[in-house]
């Protein structure tokens, strides 16, 4: 027997929920959008429209209709964890984009209520449930790679200054997908070094570029870079790459394997990245709900992701030194 479709909210209907979530959805089965919540009623609108959903006039009209068995918290960074805490004591599942909170103790409540309700809380750490890189944890954990020496994570997507105004520098906003990641593949890292930049920011007093060496425990060096402030479009392009090199083997994964032009956002006509929203909102629905599977990143990975980047940033106020992650 078919089980039937995940009956979910969107709250937040901005770049992100009208772009990758809105194209993931339509082609979704497993997840049925009951409605949209905005305070911006006209993009409210606009994504309810396209979903063939309704619109909420509130937040608490959402959180109220038990039409709703579960939320995605796609709303600007700031109200991510006051938005989830809000939807799990609802009753609600929980999809929260990343980056989930700013701090640890905010991972913790959020932990706390999900388990306290009995939901599932879910990070939206997309660029993981794409099946290569589902592939290459399994080549890493079964030793086929033998013993890790090496990887790189590399990110280079031009975001001009306007788009950039929502989102903020690359160390918060970007290299949290690559601690996630890097915690997906290969665990946690024991020391951090960190350098940051501005090419091409005028009014905007953050970095457009950022770079991390990750030390892990076994010696292996781990080279975590990010960029708004220029896209590759040579032959061989960095706009997302991964690599993990090992003394029996490697694996690596691109988003330059598929394109189209696609005007609407970042890396809308990237397919590996918009397959990333599918996959993960088709896992959560259908595997983390349904079957009470385990998510493939965690809250416990959201807190020592958030930790990573607080290594960085303690790594910047030394001029780059390598410091100690502290879990």
């Amino acid at each position: 027997m078919t089980a039937k479709p995940l009956r979910i909210g969107l709250i937040g209907a901005g770049i992100v929920a009208a772009g990758p979530y809105r194209k993931a959805l339509e082609r979704l089965p497993t997840i049925k959008t009951v409605g949209v919540f905005d305070p911006d009623a006209a993009k409210a609108i606009s994504l309810a429209d396209a979903l063939n959903s309704s619109v909420y006039s509130d937040l608490d009209a959402l959180l109220a209709d038990s039409a709703i068995d579960a939320v995605a918290v796609l709303s600007p960074n700031h109200l991510h964890v006051e938005t989830a805490l809000r939807s799990l004591e609802a009753g609600k599942h929980v999809l929260v984009e990343k980056p989930i909170a700013e701090t640890v103790e905010e991972i913790d409540c959020l932990n706390a209520a999900a388990t306290r309700v009995g939901k599932v809380c879910m990070p939206a750490h997309n660029y993981i449930y794409n099946s290569s890189l589902i592939r290459a944890q399994r080549l890493i954990d079964e030793g086929r790679l033998g013993a890790i020496a090496s990887g790189w994570i590399l990110y280079n997507i031009f975001h001009s200054e306007e788009i950039a105004r929502h989102y903020g520098g690359v160390l918060r906003e970007v290299c949290v997908h690559h601690a996630y990641s890097l915690l997906f593949l290969l665990g946690k890292p024991s020391k951090v070094s960190a350098q940051i930049s501005r090419v091409h920011y005028k009014e905007l007093n953050c970095e457009d570029q950022a770079m991390l060496t990750c030390t892990m425990p076994t010696g292996a060096l781990v080279h975590l870079w990010a960029s708004f402030a220029a896209s590759d479009p040579t032959s061989d392009s960095w706009t997302v790459v991964y690599k993990i090199l090992g003394t029996n083997g490697g694996i690596a994964y691109t988003w330059d394997d598929a394109r189209y032009n696609d005007t609407g956002g970042p890396a809308w006509g990237i397919p590996n990245y918009l397959d990333g929203f599918y996959h993960e909102l088709d896992f959560f629905a259908s595997r983390a709900i349904e079957n009470g599977e385990t998510p493939l990143s965690t809250l416990t990975d959201a807190r020592d992701a958030i930790r990573i980047i607080e290594a960085a940033e303690s790594s910047l106020a030394k001029s780059g030194a390598s410091v100690d992650v502290n879990y």
